[in-house]
Parts: C-alpha cells; sequence; structure tokens
C-alpha cells in the first residue's frame, strides 16, 4: 500500500466518515482491522477512529467531521 503523506488527523477524521457511512454489511471484518487495511493507520489510530465515529453517531457536538 502506497504511504500518503496527510494530516493524521484527517486521516482518522476519513476513517471515521468511513465507519459512519458505509453500512455494516459492508463491512464483514472488524471495523479496527478493516481501518488499518484501507487507511495508513496504526492500531491505536484506527481505535481513535471508531471512537470518533461512535461520538458522530451519538451526536457529539464537537464531533462534527
Amino acid at each position: 500500500m502506497e504511504q500518503i503523506d496527510r494530516d493524521p488527523d484527517f486521516i482518522i477524521q476519513e476513517a471515521a466518515r468511513f465507519i459512519v457511512e458505509t453500512p455494516k454489511a459492508q463491512r464483514p471484518r472488524p471495523a479496527v482491522v478493516e481501518l488499518r487495511e484501507r487507511y495508513p493507520l496504526d492500531l491505536q489510530g484506527a481505535c481513535e477512529a471508531v471512537r470518533l465515529a461512535n461520538k458522530i453517531r451519538a451526536g457529539g457536538a464537537d464531533a462534527a467531521v
């Protein structure tokens, strides 16, 4: 996979958006595994993206992506 130089926070937001917008039926693997394959994230970054996705779903005021 090609490494792309982007802001780590942007990549986490992009990954969180993927989790929120992609139906679970289209993501048969665990979220962290899927994110680490799709995005240049380490385990901590993938977990942060899942946390942010959950916050967005819950309607967190500062979770705008």
